[in-house]
């Protein structure tokens, strides 16, 4: 295939590609509303070229003085592509209102990024099926398709071209194009992103050593001398652009963020929730999102086929005992500056804070320079990128020039590449979730309700946009939303409130809920009643009361109590167990924070740390949650979570497993007035206990649950008294009930509602009634007939009802049903 038909078949792969991922619409430059309405970021970049683009020039020319007036800003703090906004404001007057090339800017990163590996995987005479499938590979590639969000980050094209840069030899280009392009590069760099810039400055350093004291091409003297200009043209579109000043005293470093944005050590294989294939891992915090380096499920078989077969390479080298040439020797060590660059990139993105999954592993002592860069560049794991890429495209090269045959690696490459593609759908498809599903389901309920409140599933950066803009286009109210300035005294009363209505199993009908996998367990006693029902869209849970609809999939309520106990196992939900006395108390203190607390009707729980004041190492610690009154005791154990910043705060590496988390049903509690504690057991088995100053009263709810039942008793002859009392928000029924001729002594009452779809058991207290058992006037005691009971219509589905009893004798064992002629007929008005 000749070099025109390769690049016309890269070019519209990646045009499919960026179309399935964005939509090529968005490269309109006078589309702007993608930029609008879902995407905090974007909404960023737009916001600050609307007004930079109308004002008047001023010196720096990046300077904008009427957004984030009066103090104003810069078009670089913003990310709003320097190069580019300098660039269009010189046709301001030409260009409309909506004007944007954000759109344009993505688009063509992704033509870029296949167009230099193809220049690359030419530069290593790679054949043109390896060379249109790597292209792909990296237009895919997870890292440019997850900075979506953030258009300047997409300019990784340049990583590339640094590269591509790099191995390009004399033989192939004059040392003098090479270096004048790399220092085009490295300025056009400075005036998209500074940690681009940072990065395409590795190579400004790495290409000319290459070239000069391993090639020899030219004298030291000129080396220092090229640095130099490299380093003062940086510095000089900085200053221009508005980016430094050497007038104001300025700090660029951000206190506190060392380690903070680190690499773990888990990126290459975590997808974060975007993988068909692999599971999401954990990480030490959320911070850690900007170390996202997932290589994909098909790049990951391919690294490991290309590094058995150089292995197998290897042992027939060895066993024949072939010796390298000293020529090829040579070769390898005029890399030595690309290693170099590598190794300092990785250990600067993973910082010197060395972290797996949750687990902080160890951290070193920094020097104060090498912090101070940290605080600067805060992203740091960023850095990371540079390695990724060579990862990626030194797989593809050295597996399509394997001793392999090439018929054989091309076709292992292309199915690879298959697989990678199906792996990642979701993450090239996450520009756009399931509007029509979500709106279709929204448009059921009166108000939409996020849980926790105010925090969105975190499905990605931003989530709450897209929540918020769905929920408007659905025509709905919503608890999700970013503002500068809020009552907290509001938002703490409704957030408790929520909290215990969910964890009460109290939902109103009127509310679509929606929350994530870790918060899902807060609904397990609505769910379990039957009261409720769960199902997953784009990897969120949605909860509603009732289950007589079916708003998207059919028999939710089927799976609802099978995802909820897949989680059960991995959540806070745990159980009292009642002590005669705390076991082997011994004196010290615990240390403490709880950051979040809620105590509601049958629910308590908890968030934060803890730990034994004088304990260096809580490994085998473990942490309760109690609740002692004068004759009564109770622990539930919390689940421990590792919480690194309390560990770094007190210098205590190994106290890292003291974060708490609880959630605990208090309804198998004995009544009464309890006061809330901790107990810490460690490892020798004794205990350390420490009030928490809060008291806890139990008391029994007046409302009853509602229990879905398949199936009902046989019928039989029940004499009854009903009355049914409709309230604003619930409703109550009283009276007696007695089967035909028997005593009461050893009756159970429960109240039956029944329509087409549903049948309800509804539990009632007992209530002494004397006067039936005067008023019949028969040898049958009736003492025992009476009963109340309370439930709340938002439990309740709309319907109509048929109104009925089922009694169980104990002493008979036998259960029976009877309907009365009363109905409820429960509609909203």
């Amino acid at each position: 295939m000749n070099n025109k038909t390769l690049y016309f078949a890269s070019f519209l792969a990646v045009v499919i590609i960026f179309h399935i991922s964005y939509g090529l619409q968005i490269s309109i430059p006078g589309n702007n509303s993608w930029l609008m309405t879902a995407r905090h970021d974007w909404g960023t970049h737009y916001l600050a070229w609307t007004f930079y683009k109308d004002e008047s020039w001023s010196f720096p020319l990046g300077k904008i003085v009427g957004y984030n007036y009066p103090v104003g800003t810069n078009i670089g703090y913003t990310d709003s592509i320097p190069f580019l906004a300098i660039f269009f404001k010189l046709f301001a007057p030409l260009l409309s209102s909506d004007f944007q090339y954000f759109g344009i800017w993505l688009f063509i990163c992704h033509i870029l990024v296949a167009y230099f590996t193809i220049l690359l995987c030419r530069l290593f005479n790679v054949n043109w099926v390896a060379t249109l499938a790597a292209s792909i590979f990296m237009a895919t590639s997870p890292v440019l398709l997850y900075r979506g969000m953030h258009p300047a980050l997409c300019g990784q094209w340049m990583l590339i071209a640094a590269i591509y840069f790099y191995f390009l030899d004399k033989q192939l280009s004059n040392w003098k194009k090479i270096l004048l392009y790399q220092f085009i590069l490295l300025s056009f760099s400075a005036t998209i992103n500074p940690y681009l810039c940072a990065m395409v400055m590795g190579f400004s350093f790495a290409t000319p050593t290459k070239l000069c004291f391993f090639k020899k091409y030219f004298s030291w003297k000129f080396y220092l001398i090229y640095i130099a200009a490299s380093l003062c043209s940086v510095l000089f579109l900085w200053y221009i652009t508005g980016m430094i000043s050497f007038d104001d005293q300025e700090n660029f470093g951000i206190a506190g963020a060392y380690g903070l944005y680190g690499l773990n050590l888990n990126a290459l294989f975590n997808p974060v929730g975007y993988s068909l294939i692999l599971p999401q891992l954990k990480q030490v915090s959320w911070h850690q999102y900007e170390g996202f380096m997932y290589l994909g499920v098909g790049m990951m078989l391919l690294l490991i086929a290309f590094i058995l077969s150089s292995l197998v390479v290897f042992i027939i080298r060895k066993k024949t005992k072939h010796e390298v040439a000293k020529g090829t020797l040579k070769k390898d060590y005029s890399h030595l500056p690309l290693w170099i660059l590598i190794i300092a990139y990785t250990i600067f993105s993973i910082t010197l804070v060395i972290t797996y999954n949750d687990k902080v592993l160890y951290k070193i002592q920094a020097p104060h320079l090498f912090i101070r860069l940290e605080e600067i560049f805060r992203a740091s794991a960023r850095f990371f990128w540079t390695p990724y890429y060579l990862i990626i495209l030194f797989t593809i090269i050295g597996f399509a020039k394997s001793r392999i045959k090439p018929i054989i690696s091309t076709s292992i490459i292309v199915f690879f590449l298959i697989i990678q593609i199906y792996d990642l759908r979701r993450l090239l498809t996450s520009k756009n979730i399931s509007d029509a599903n979500w709106i279709k389901l929204m448009t059921q309920f009166d108000e939409i309700l996020f849980f926790p409140a105010f925090n969105t599933p975190p499905i990605r950066n931003m989530a709450y946009q897209d929540f918020s803009y769905l929920a408007f286009k659905a025509g709905k109210p919503v608890n999700a939303a970013y503002v500068a300035r809020e009552n907290s005294a509001a938002i703490k009363t409704f957030t408790d409130s929520l909290a215990e209505t969910v964890a009460g199993g109290v939902l109103s009908n009127r509310a679509l809920y929606i929350t994530d996998s870790a918060h899902l367990p807060y609904f397990s006693k609505a769910i379990r009643s039957y009261s409720a029902t769960v199902g997953s869209l784009d990897g969120c849970f949605y909860i509603f009361s009732g289950g007589d609809n079916d708003i998207i999939h059919d028999s939710l309520r089927r799976k609802s109590n099978s995802i909820l106990n897949n989680l059960l196992e991995k959540s806070n939900l745990t159980g009292f167990v009642e002590t005669p006395v705390l076991p082997i108390v011994y004196g010290s203190t615990i240390r403490h924070n709880i950051e979040s607390i809620n105590i509601g009707k049958g629910v308590i729980s908890m968030g934060g740390w803890a730990f034994i004041d004088s304990s260096q190492n809580n490994e085998n610690d473990s942490i309760f949650i109690t609740l002692n009154s004068k004759d009564q005791f109770y622990l539930a154990p919390v689940k421990r979570s590792q919480r690194p910043d309390v560990a770094s705060a007190f210098n205590r590496p190994s106290l890292v497993n003291c974060g708490l988390g609880l959630l605990v049903f208090t309804d198998n509690l004995k009544t009464g007035t309890y006061q809330l504690g901790l107990a810490i057991k460690n490892a020798e088995s004794k205990f350390v206990f420490q009030a928490l100053g809060r008291e806890v009263n139990l008391k029994k709810s007046e409302f009853v649950a509602l229990v879905n039942i398949s199936a009902l008793p046989p019928e039989g002859k029940i004499i009854y008294d009903l009355i049914i009392e409709e309230n604003a928000s619930s409703y109550s029924a009283s009276g007696w009930a007695a089967l035909e001729n028997q005593h009461a002594d050893s009756n159970i009452i429960n109240l039956i509602l029944k329509n087409e779809q549903d049948i309800y058991l509804i539990s009632t207290d007992p209530y002494p009634r004397p006067d039936v058992t005067v008023s019949f006037k028969n040898q049958y005691k009736l003492d025992n007939s009476g009963y109340v009971t309370k439930f709340l219509k938002a439990v309740l589905p709309q319907g109509k009802y048929r109104v009925g009893f089922l009694i169980h004798d104990r002493r008979a064992k036998t259960e029976t049903v009877f309907f009365t002629t009363k109905e409820i007929n429960h509609y909203e008005k």
